[in-house]
C-alpha cells in the first residue's frame, strides 16, 4: 500500500466522469476545487461528479473547497495565453475590459495608491517582473523587466506595498457557503497569516455546518503562503487540521534559494503535530504538456515523500493539462519507489509531556508493530485523531481505521498510511478484533500477527489500549471468538471506543 496519498486539482480538462474515473483508479485520494477559477454551478456539478465516481468505485474520497482568499488577481484576457516581451511597456488599470498586451485589468481598487515609481510589480508565479514607471490616474504604467507567458487570473505581487485584507473577502464568503453546504470535506484557506484567521473561517464553517460535540465534518487546511504565516506557525499548527505548503506565493514570499529549507520545516512541524501535511506548487509542471515529468520534478517529489509529506497535489497539471490522470501514475509511480527508504527513525519523536495520554499509546502501538513485525497498525475511531496520532509516527505497515462515519472516512483520505473501513455502531472490543482479522484475511495475510489499539472498556473512552492480534486458521479464530464472547457479555459495557 502507498502511504503518501495523491490530491489532485479538478479542472476544464479533468472533470469530464472518464477522466475523474481514470485519475481515481491511478491513484488520486482527494480532489481539490480552486474557487479562484470556475462558476458557482460548475463548482456543484464537478462537487456532485466527484462524489458520483468515488461512491460508483465505493472509495473514501476527500473534496478539498480552497478559497481564493485576499489575493490580488488580474482580470479577463483577450486571448488564453498572452506574451509579454523584455522591454515593453504594460499599464495596470481598474478598468474591467478584457487585457492585451499593451494594458490588463487588476483586482485591487485604488492601485495607483499602491506603487511609486521605482517599484517592482509580479506576475503570476513570480517569472514576469515589472518595474513601475510612472503613476497614473486609476492605474501605473509599466515596463516590462522579464516577460513571459500571462493567463487569465494570474496573481499580481506587490513587494513595497502594505496591504491588509481580511481572511474572508465578499466572493469568499459566498464560495465558503456553496463549498461547505455543497458537502466538501477540508476548506483551505488561502493567505493565512495567524491562528485568528482560522478562526474566523472556523466559526462560519460551524454556522453553516454545526459541529457534533468536539468533532466538525470539515476540515481546516491553513495554506503556508506569507512570511506572516512562518512567524506564526506553531499557533496556526494549533488551530488547522492540516496545513499545505503552497511553494507559489511562498516562494515569492521568502528568499527562493531558502523555499526548500522552508518546506523541510514546515513539513516536519507539522509531522511533530500530527497535523496532515501536502505538499503543492509545480510537482509536474512540465506535465501539463508532456507525457512524462523531468527529472527534476521527479526527484522534488521524492524529496517531498522524504521529508515527510502526508500528500502531494497537482495544480494545473490535472486542471488544464493535457495529462491529468497520467501526472497521477507518475506522482504513484514515484511516491511507491521512494517510500521503502523512508527512514521511520526520523519520526520517533522525543516523549512531550503536552501531548495527550493516547498519542503515547499510538507510540507503543507502533513500536509493538515494528518489533512484532505485525502486517497492521487497526484502530476503531470516531473523529480519526487516533488514526492519526499512529500516522504521524509513519510506522513501517499500514493503518486500518474502523469507524461508523463516512465523513471521517473521507478526511482520513489524506492521512499518510491509512486506509479506513465502515464498522458496526457500538462496536464491543471482540468484534473490533473480529473486523481486522477478516479485512488481513481478505487481503491474504492468513498468517502471523497485528496490532489492535482501541478506547477500554467504555464507548467513548480516550484510546488506552494496545493488543497483540494473532492471525491463524479461520476455523480456528471462529472457535476462539465463540469461546470469548461469553466472557465479553459478562463484562457488560465492554467495548471498543472510537476516537
Amino acid at each position: 500500500m502507498r502511504g503518501t496519498k495523491i490530491l489532485a486539482t479538478v479542472g476544464p480538462a479533468s472533470i469530464a466522469v472518464p477522466t475523474l474515473k481514470a485519475m481515481l483508479l491511478a491513484g488520486a485520494n482527494g480532489f481539490r476545487l480552486n474557487y479562484s477559477h470556475g462558476s458557482p454551478s460548475e463548482h456543484q456539478q464537478w462537487l456532485e461528479r466527484i462524489r458520483r465516481v468515488a461512491r460508483a468505485h465505493d472509495e473514501p474520497v476527500a473534496i478539498v473547497g480552497d478559497l481564493q482568499g485576499p489575493k490580488i488577481r488580474i482580470g479577463d484576457l483577450t486571448a488564453p495565453r498572452l506574451v509579454l516581451a523584455d522591454r515593453g511597456e504594460l499599464t495596470l488599470d481598474e478598468r474591467p475590459a478584457p487585457g492585451t498586451a499593451q494594458r490588463i485589468p487588476v483586482s485591487l481598487r485604488g492601485i495607483d495608491r499602491y506603487g511609486q515609481a521605482g517599484d517592482p510589480i509580479l506576475l503570476g508565479d513570480g517569472s514576469i517582473e515589472l518595474r513601475v514607471k510612472r503613476v497614473v490616474a486609476g492605474g501605473l504604467e509599466t515596463e516590462i523587466v522579464h516577460g513571459g507567458l500571462l493567463t487569465p487570473h494570474a496573481g499580481l505581487y506587490l513587494p513595497r506595498a502594505r496591504l491588509r485584507a481580511t481572511v474572508l473577502g465578499a466572493k469568499d464568503r459566498l464560495d465558503l457557503h456553496d463549498a461547505v453546504t455543497g458537502g466538501v470535506d477540508y476548506i483551505a484557506v488561502s493567505f493565512v497569516r495567524s491562528a485568528g484567521d482560522l478562526r474566523k473561517v472556523r466559526r462560519e464553517i460551524d454556522r453553516l455546518r454545526p459541529p457534533r460535540g468536539a468533532f466538525s465534518p470539515v476540515g481546516l487546511i491553513a495554506k503556508i503562503e506569507r512570511a506572516e504565516a512562518l512567524a506564526n506557525i506553531d499557533e496556526i499548527l494549533d488551530e488547522a487540521d492540516a496545513i499545505m505548503v503552497a511553494r507559489g506565493d511562498l516562494g515569492i514570499e521568502v528568499p527562493l534559494e531558502r523555499l526548500a529549507l522552508e518546506q523541510k520545516g514546515l513539513v516536519r512541524k507539522a509531522n511533530a503535530a500530527g497535523k496532515t501535511v501536502i505538499v503543492a506548487t509545480q510537482m509536474l509542471l512540465s506535465m501539463v504538456s508532456s507525457p512524462r515529468p523531468t527529472r527534476a520534478e521527479a526527484t522534488d517529489v521524492a524529496n517531498a515523500v522524504l521529508d515527510g509529506a502526508d500528500a502531494v497535489m497537482l495544480s494545473e497539471e490535472s486542471a488544464v493539462g493535457q495529462f491529468p490522470a497520467e501526472s497521477v501514475a507518475w506522482l504513484d509511480r514515484i511516491t511507491r519507489a521512494t517510500e521503502p527508504s523512508l527512514e521511520a527513525s526520523r519520526f520517533d519523536f522525543d516523549p512531550d509531556p503536552s501531548l495527550p495520554p493516547e498519542a503515547h499509546v499510538a507510540g507503543s502501538a507502533v513500536e509493538l508493530a515494528a518489533r512484532t513485525r505485525s502486517v497492521a497498525i487497526a484502530t476503531p475511531t470516531h473523529s480519526g485523531k487516533t488514526a492519526r496520532l499512529v500516522s504521524r509516527l509513519r510506522p513501517p505497515v499500514p493503518i486500518w481505521a474502523f469507524t461508523t462515519s463516512e465523513e471521517v472516512r473521507r478526511r482520513l483520505a489524506l492521512a499518510w498510511g491509512v486506509r479506513s473501513y465502515r464498522s458496526p455502531i457500538h462496536q464491543p472490543l471482540l468484534d473490533a478484533r473480529e473486523l481486522a482479522v477478516r479485512v488481513a484475511r481478505a487481503q491474504g495475510l492468513g498468517r502471523g500477527t497485528l496490532v489492535l489499539t482501541a478506547g477500554y472498556p467504555l464507548e467513548g473512552r480516550p484510546t488506552n489500549l494496545v493488543t497483540l492480534v494473532e492471525l491463524g486458521p479461520e476455523r480456528a479464530a471462529s472457535g476462539r471468538r465463540a469461546r470469548a464472547a461469553p466472557a465479553a457479555r459478562r463484562g457488560a459495557g465492554a467495548g471498543a471506543a472510537p476516537r
